[in-house]
């Protein structure tokens, strides 16, 4: 491998403090991964506020962003579904994209990294601007578009999807091979950065079986110096720098 990669972990649609969301975050303190947790704004429940924010490793093995504003989908087309994107205008975009940065705000303090998440990984060069606008300094997306650093944006690209889901949105079985496979390949694309994200909720029984041994293998690939695994606002700090 040439050069290393940043790798950040991101697990989106947080909410809750579930048992679910519970075994995750314990099992990545445990095995010391970092990790950034997308959450939506306003689906915020008390206890994930509590369990976070006075968390002895806060800040340090792990961080908040803004996914969304309630990852509603405006779309009528199943298949483009959106809650930032060509369907809403860029008023429309900025109000609620302020709105979720200020419960951000109200719920986490400094644990909030000023980071944007669009749900369902869609949106325009509007919710681009959108989110400059409304102060925030990364953008996080599958792919790319719009002039991020023109807006003075870090984009942190999210190249390692864990979680595969069928046409009818169901989650299917997670393949360590497969895994592996998608990461190497991310390795292999051009930048510096190259993010895994996934969905807690979906890690049941056998997947998160998988997961852990998936964790496991980036960890290893960290020990051999190929990855060093991150949260967004040191990559944004080392990003600012150069």
């Amino acid at each position: 491998m040439a050069v290393k990669k940043t790798v950040f972990l991101r697990d989106d649609d947080v909410t809750a403090a579930d048992p679910k969301f519970v075994r995750v975050f314990k099992f990545l303190l445990s095995e010391k991964v970092p990790a950034v947790y997308a959450v939506i704004p306003s689906k915020i429940k008390p206890g994930l506020s509590r369990l976070l924010a006075r968390h002895p490793e806060a800040g340090r093995m792990f961080e908040t962003v803004q996914h969304g504003l309630s990852h509603f989908d405006h779309a009528a087309n199943p298949f483009l579904r959106q809650e930032f994107g060509p369907t809403r205008s860029f008023r429309l975009q900025l109000t609620d994209i302020r709105a979720g940065r200020d419960l951000m705000k109200k719920n986490f303090g400094p644990l909030f990294i000023p980071a944007f998440v669009p749900p369902f990984h869609m949106y325009n060069s509007d919710t681009v601007k959108a989110v400059g606008k409304a102060g925030l300094k990364a953008f996080s997306a599958s792919k790319t578009t719009g002039a991020f650093y023109e807006l003075g944006l870090v984009f942190l690209p999210a190249r390692v999807n864990v979680n595969d889901y069928d046409l009818d949105l169901k989650a299917m079985p997670l393949e360590l091979k497969k895994l592996k496979e998608k990461t190497l390949s991310a390795l292999r694309t051009p930048g510096p950065v190259a993010g895994v994200y996934f969905h807690h909720s979906d890690l049941n029984g056998l997947n998160l079986e998988v997961f852990k041994e998936y964790i496991v293998f980036l960890k290893k690939l960290a020990g051999l110096g190929w990855i060093e695994l991150s949260l967004f606002s040191t990559i944004m700090k080392n990003m600012a720098e150069d």
